[in-house]
């Protein structure tokens, strides 16, 4: 059994939380969220991170990537009206962009930066709060605890940014009415102004033209594009150069906002502890501002294991099994064995002791900017053994052998990974993308077992990052396909589909069976058409050990955690202590 701990926020307050000890392989959105949030990548390797990475700015700009994304998480907030519960952070800020409160290049860049990565279990509202975290810590700031479960809406909502030149009665009143109060108020602002500045030509009364009237020209809200306390320490000491304190009188909307309180709010935020502290807590509060109607999930831990997109499929004329594994390293010496069960056979389910192993085909390091920031490293190891047909997989697990004498059996807890049927498989290799009529199409084939006779095969498919931003969601019959000969005990079945489910699809594969009964290969990924695998690597047998079991590990989690993460837990005991 994988060794377990209760996590710093059970242990120092005795709260009920759902953790990383209360995790169970196979809870959606829980994976899909914690995959993209530590690895900073789709599943096909698409990678938020990269936009992201070492707080990078765009192009040939001075133009922070971090400002723009920060600066578009609030403006999706603002929709929210703490009365009735409507509105906050729920995408709708993808149909307001032609605003005057949104315009600007940032928005539309954010927008274009974030539009792919959305899927059936991350919504756009999530992919907005994740690159909020993820702009902080690239930038050098804190961890933000994060939670997912966030519901798009489809339509724009009210109109909720205060302008510029508008009274401090305004600004108070208006954030009230978001939910925040006066010191909340001047946190968020002043935690949102560390990063970036103002721009020309989305604001010309504020930053004047260049030499070169068609290039951007950005005042800094303080002195570094980094997130940082100057916001705060600059204007406390009289040399800010922040374009909203010392421009335009008619537009010092942050002198307005520090100075609403007669700056005790700014001044207790004045070192550096006392800034991400504060930063964290309010951030937290405003990407959890969301509709009342919505559920958000518990927060998003970080797994020591992780297991993700097992597949069995043909590959030519065998059977193949992949599937990869991460782990939080504690050792730089660690290594990883497969072990999986026959389904049939005289060996099913591991009869006699008999067991199947191999090594991993390929290693690599993954992260994003909150393991980086948390200090840990992560390793992915992928495996690809050939599966004999009379043989078959029924279920698998991981021995770990950290280098230094202990080794962890990754076992879901005693309860296995499982591979639940081998009836109805998709095959990735003789798929393709295929554009159908203007629109992105895909050419889907699966492969049923021979004399099964199914009476219906089909997909369900899931579309999010679409370009209008709205969601499809279609099903689609395949049909026998002739074309392709039966091998290895499976006949083939195809269809093209015909919607444009945008950059990605995910989509389940269903065959009924005469008596209603059904078999489901469920939550494929399209974009894995177009990604390479290795080489299947060597399978061997072993009748030593029990199947499973318990591991002599001293632990997963707390060597090779830094101070950030601690601090991390510890913003979300001081949330869940409240």
């Amino acid at each position: 059994m994988i060794p377990r701990r209760r996590t710093f926020a059970a242990l120092l307050c005795g709260v009920g939380l759902a953790t990383a000890a209360d995790y169970k392989y196979g809870s959606q959105p829980y994976d899909a969220l914690e995959e993209f949030i530590y690895e900073g990548t789709r599943p096909d390797g698409s990678s938020l991170t990269d936009l992201i990475r070492s707080c990078k700015l765009r192009g040939g700009t001075n133009t922070s990537v971090a400002a723009e994304w920060v600066r578009l998480v609030y403006h999706d907030t603002a929709t929210h009206n703490i009365a009735d519960g409507s509105g906050g952070l729920d995408g709708s800020i993808f149909f307001e962009v032609d605003r005057e409160e949104n315009n600007g290049s940032g928005m539309k860049n954010t927008l274009s930066d974030f539009s792919s990565f959305p899927s059936k279990y991350i919504s756009r509202a999530d992919i907005i709060a994740i690159g909020t975290v993820f702009a902080v810590a690239a930038c050098g700031g804190p961890v933000i605890p994060i939670r997912g479960g966030r519901i798009d809406s489809n339509v724009a909502g009210p109109y909720g940014v205060p302008n510029v030149t508008d009274t401090t009665e305004h600004f108070v009143d208006t954030f009230a009415k978001q939910g925040f109060n006066v010191s909340e108020m001047i946190q968020l602002v002043a935690c949102g102004h560390t990063l970036g500045g103002v721009r020309f030509p989305d604001f010309p009364d504020l930053v004047p033209q260049g030499t070169d009237a068609n290039a951007q020209v950005v005042q800094l809200f303080d002195t570094t594009q980094q997130f940082d306390v100057n916001i705060v320490t600059e204007y406390l000491d009289g040399s800010t150069r922040d374009p909203l304190v010392v421009n335009n009188a008619s537009a010092a909307s942050d002198l307005r906002v520090f100075s609403a309180d007669g700056n005790a709010t700014i001044k207790g935020m004045a070192t550096p502890e006392a800034f991400f502290s504060q930063c964290t807590t309010i951030f937290d509060k405003m990407l959890n501002t969301v509709p009342s109607s919505v559920t958000l999930t518990d927060y998003i831990e970080l797994q020591p294991i992780k297991v993700s997109n097992p597949q069995l499929t043909l590959n030519d004329d065998t059977l193949q099994f992949e599937v990869a594994v991460r782990l939080q390293l504690l050792t730089n010496t660690t290594s990883v064995q497969l072990y999986w069960c026959d389904r049939y056979g005289e060996n099913e389910n591991c009869g006699g002791s008999l067991k199947r192993l191999a090594a991993p085909a390929s290693t690599s390091t993954v992260s994003s900017p909150i393991s980086s920031t948390m200090g840990v490293t992560l390793k992915k190891y992928q495996f690809v053994v050939p599966i004999a047909q009379s043989q078959g997989i029924a279920k698998f697990w991981f021995v770990v052998d950290h280098g230094n004498g202990t080794t962890t059996v990754a076992d879901n807890d005693g309860a296995f990974y499982t591979v639940d049927q081998d009836d109805v498989l998709w095959v990735p290799s003789m798929s393709m993308a295929k554009p159908v009529l203007g629109s992105g199409g895909w050419f889907i084939v699966a492969a049923v077992k021979s004399g099964s006779s199914p009476s219906r095969v089909y997909i369900d498919c899931f579309g999010r990052a679409t370009s209008d931003y709205l969601p499809v969601n279609a099903t689609y019959d395949l049909a026998l396909n002739n074309s392709h000969i039966s091998r290895s005990g499976y006949d083939f079945y195809s269809v093209t589909t015909t919607h444009d489910f945008g950059a990605t699809m995910q989509f389940d594969l269903v065959a009924v069976k005469g008596d209603g009964s059904s078999s489901m290969d469920s939550y494929r990924q399209a974009g894995f058409i177009s990604v390479s695998l290795p080489d299947a690597t060597t399978v061997n047998t072993t009748t030593s050990g029990d199947v499973g079991g318990q591991s002599s590990a001293p632990g997963w989690r707390m060597p090779n955690i830094s101070l950030l993460a601690a601090v991390w837990a510890g913003a979300i005991v001081a949330i869940a202590c409240l």
